[in-house]
């Protein structure tokens, strides 16, 4: 699964964006560094991060029983700002139902943290 969005933000804002997302966990931007997410009424997600080129894109690892989860973000230059991928990938023993049962809500959630992502660089 893959979603992209084009912004008016330089790709050096988008990053400083993300890094600044990630230190609000406690985590940094940085190959093999491990955090955990959490949200307002959830008690958060262990994860890794992976495939860092500073400045330009990361991935994060989330583990469980028989499933991993993918989540890379990109950030390119073009003309006038920036484009921002988002690629998703489930693998493992359960990637099939996982796909089946959760791709479309895992799209929707992605998409809608790309929309509040450019919403807040463009402010």
């Amino acid at each position: 699964m893959e979603e992209c969005l084009e912004v008016k933000a330089s790709p050096e804002k988008v990053w400083a964006s993300w890094e600044k997302a990630h230190i609000r966990h406690g985590s940094k931007i940085i190959q093999g560094h491990q955090g955990i997410s959490k949200g307002e009424n959830s008690k958060g997600f262990r994860y890794q991060v992976l495939d860092v080129i500073p400045g330009r894109q990361f991935t994060i690892l989330w583990k469980t029983l028989f499933v991993r989860l993918l989540f890379s973000h990109c950030v390119t230059p073009i003309k006038g700002g920036s484009e921002i991928r988002y690629n998703i990938q489930i693998k493992g023993f359960f990637a099939w139902p996982v796909r089946w049962f959760l791709g479309k809500s895992i799209r929707q959630n992605v998409r809608l943290v790309l929309k509040t992502l450019v919403k807040q660089l463009e402010e």
